[in-house]
């Protein structure tokens, strides 16, 4: 888990000892094994990014550092299929932080087509999406959201406690 900067030094050094072992001397072994590692450290680069160290900055609440993390990001179709759900999930809950109904709605939506999350996750997109719609006054979709997210039964308590919380607002509007 390097940041995005430490692990393109380590390719690139990786590659020039590569270059630099048969100067050297040394084996054909040797400068195989370093170039074998910088495209395998590149390859690790370009279909997993830094969503691992954003899902930490998340966990914490260090939503700056993840919002940093996430801009780090150049080409996020070509994340392999799990980190780009997970990339999108980590979008909408930056988004939601800072109140962008329309992102947080988008992202919810494009991390939930692209599937591979976890229920919890899948919950958490839900209730984002139930309060957007519940921001935008579609009192409709803000229930049909949460009748998904009832069907998960996820066990998280601050999850259970928000969905209290939304559920309630939504019957005083109703």
């Amino acid at each position: 888990m390097f940041s995005p900067k430490l692990r393109l030094i380590l390719i690139f050094l990786f590659f020039i000892c590569g270059l630099a072992a048969p100067v050297a001397g040394l084996d054909l072994y040797v400068t195989f094994a370093f170039i074998a590692t910088a495209i395998i450290l590149l390859l690790g680069h370009f279909r997993h990014g830094p969503i691992l160290k954003i899902l930490f900055s998340l966990r914490k609440g260090n939503i700056t550092q993840a919002e940093h993390l996430l801009n780090t990001v150049k080409r996020p179709e070509w994340l392999s299929p799990r980190y780009k759900a997970y990339y999108h999930f980590s979008l909408s809950l930056v988004a939601s932080h800072q109140q962008d109904t329309e992102g947080a709605h988008m992202h919810s939506l494009k991390a939930l087509e692209l599937g591979q999350l976890q229920d919890k996750e899948i919950g958490i997109l839900y209730y984002n999406l139930a309060r957007v719609a519940f921001e935008n006054q579609d009192w409709e979709a803000a229930g049909e959201q949460l009748d998904k997210l009832k069907k998960l039964e996820v066990k998280d308590l601050h999850l259970k406690k928000r969905i209290e919380e939304l559920e309630e607002a939504l019957k005083q509007k109703k």
